[in-house]
């Protein structure tokens, strides 16, 4: 198991690999004179935003867009989220970003505690869209999908190398749960897409945070007293 940043330390920045250079000559193949494609003929991958790994199964398939569809890619960004950083930020990093008012500037780098993605969920950022949707919806309406997240190999690794250990099971238990409530929803439209309604999943939520609230501060090393945020919101 790997040794987890001090609270107080700042955190160790992820190596990245170098990436080769878009040769300028292989523009010269595209015709001067040809007309741009429109964008409904265009495939999805050349559509894609910063968004794109979030999307749900049912929209990956190409089928009209719900408002359940948005609530299906909050649980993509929930689950992405803890391979997304190491951890929380420290107490040093959380007080320089308080003294620049938590905004970064443009060309200051990569923060030090954000991580890459592991290449399966990677591939939800540049892989083909019918692959992406059939790996969520397996994930999704199947029973066991939540467990095999969790007990894969790039979970466990995820948790050991950037969470103490103390969070990992209620780490666990908020992914199956958030999992569970969409696995549930696909009963009635038999895997078609999911059905949970906002409400649904912020009560789910919400019930996670009072079993867990006596973790909050593992969650965070935030130096600053309610009192303080309290102050200097009424400035």
């Amino acid at each position: 198991m790997a040794i987890l940043q001090n609270a107080e330390e700042p955190t160790q920045a992820q190596a990245q690999p170098v990436k080769p250079r878009t040769r300028l000559s292989t523009r010269s193949t595209q015709k001067p004179s040809a007309l741009p494609e429109p964008d409904s003929k265009k495939p999805m991958r050349a559509l894609r935003t910063g968004t794109f790994p979030y999307i749900s199964y049912n929209v990956l398939w190409g089928r009209r867009h719900t408002q359940f569809d948005d609530v299906e890619s909050f649980l993509y960004v929930l689950l992405l989220f803890f391979f997304s950083y190491a951890g929380p930020l420290s107490v040093s990093e959380l007080r320089e970003a308080d003294e620049a008012g938590f905004v970064r500037s443009i060309g200051s780098g990569r923060p030090s505690h954000t991580r890459n993605w592991p290449r399966k969920y990677a591939d939800w950022a540049d892989g083909e869209a019918d692959q992406i949707g059939n790996h969520k919806h397996a994930a999704v309406t199947t029973t066991d999908g939540a467990m095999n997240i969790i007990q894969s190999a790039e979970f466990v690794d995820c948790l050991d190398n950037n969470w103490p250990e103390e969070l990992h099971d209620p780490i666990c238990v908020l992914i199956e749960s958030s999992f569970e409530i969409f696995e549930q929803s696909t009963s009635s439209t038999k895997g078609s897409r999911t059905e949970v309604s906002h409400t649904e999943f912020v009560s789910m939520l919400d019930e996670w945070l009072d079993v867990y609230s006596h973790l909050e501060d593992k969650f965070s090393n935030c130096p600053f007293k309610q009192s303080e945020a309290i102050c200097e919101t009424e400035l």
